[in-house]
């Protein structure tokens, strides 16, 4: 309720009955809405907005969402599933199959098809073959290209093979094979999967490792008593049949004489799986593989048949 100060500074309603009203009547109800229906209720909301919409119900929104997320997965799916199969091999090859083809040799994989006709046919992509190799640097006399662990003489094994096989060549002249870029079935020292080139004189085969841009890179070698030149000659015939280590052991010397060259080094003999038996001559103070080959028998009387260098798997792999 208003109040008012009266001339003693006394708080009083002014409409004590004791006082007389002031000059002009106070209305308490002044400037409040006619309720009486008069005049109209203003509006409540901007008249200029749109009508709301019925509530959307929550199993339609629960359904819409969820046929969004089966839409995204499939998607999801289809896009990973596409990777996968840009990543791998469309067709493989069986073992010792090659094929040309564009951009590189394909040749054997280790998943095989059979189509119709009941052959065995499909295709890994190779790196391009490279050049042939052609004599490069001065002849290296045979007494001189000595078998060691790293490597022929001065032709060292991790050389360029343009380099190296190019001395090869300068010392023991032309080839008389060079297989081109195939995939290792295990053979030759290289990893199963690698892609290697295997050059030959006689009884003699370097292994170059071929990386997946081509860099060619010699890894290996093996002198091997049974295996003929490709021209129908003897062992004989091939300047390589005259290779030796640096110690002086060829093939073709007994086990014994292995022993009498090496004494003082560790020699064991091991079953291969594919060469039978085999001896690896290895340092007596390291004990780390020097050479080793198969052998007729580990008897004094077994005859030595190959002298290999260390696997290139082992040192060179392509694969890990």
């Amino acid at each position: 309720m208003d109040t008012a100060n009266d001339e003693e500074g006394t708080v009083t309603d002014y409409y004590d009955p004791n006082r007389p009203p002031p000059d002009e009547p106070f209305d308490p109800y002044e400037g409040l809405l006619d309720l009486s229906g008069g005049e109209p209720i203003p509006p409540l909301e901007d008249p200029r907005l749109p009508p709301a919409g019925p509530p959307r119900s929550p199993l339609l929104t629960g359904l819409i969402l969820g046929l969004l997320l089966v839409v995204l997965s499939i998607a999801l799916f289809q896009f990973a599933r596409g990777d996968d199969t840009a990543a791998g091999p469309t067709e493989t090859t069986a073992p010792g199959d090659t094929v040309a083809g564009d951009g590189g040799t394909t040749v054997a994989g280790s998943e095989t098809t059979a189509p119709d006709d009941g052959s065995t046919t499909s295709s890994t992509t190779l790196p391009s073959s490279g050049q042939p190799y052609v004599a490069a640097g001065d002849p290296i006399p045979i007494e001189d290209l000595t078998l060691q662990v790293d490597g022929i003489g001065e032709v060292k094994l991790g050389q360029p093979a343009a380099e190296a096989i190019g001395r090869l060549i300068a010392s023991l002249g032309e080839p008389d094979s060079d297989s081109g870029n195939i995939v290792s079935s295990g053979t030759y020292g290289a990893c199963t999967g690698d892609a290697v080139r295997i050059v030959t004189w006689g009884p003699l085969a370097a292994v170059v490792l071929v990386d997946d841009d081509g860099t060619e890179t010699f890894a290996g070698y093996r002198v091997d008593w049974d295996i003929p030149t490709t021209a129908g000659g003897t062992l004989a015939d091939s300047p390589a049949s005259d290779l030796a280590t640096l110690s002086g052991l060829q093939v073709g010397n007994s086990v014994r004489e292995l022993k009498t060259i090496y004494n003082g080094f560790n020699i064991d003999f091991v079953d291969d799986p594919q060469l039978h038996t085999t001896f690896e001559l290895r340092g007596a103070n390291t004990d780390n593989l020097l050479l080793w080959g198969p052998v007729t028998a580990d008897t004094d009387a077994g005859i030595v048949t190959g002298i290999y260098s260390p696997n290139a798997c082992e040192h060179f792999s392509l694969n890990g």
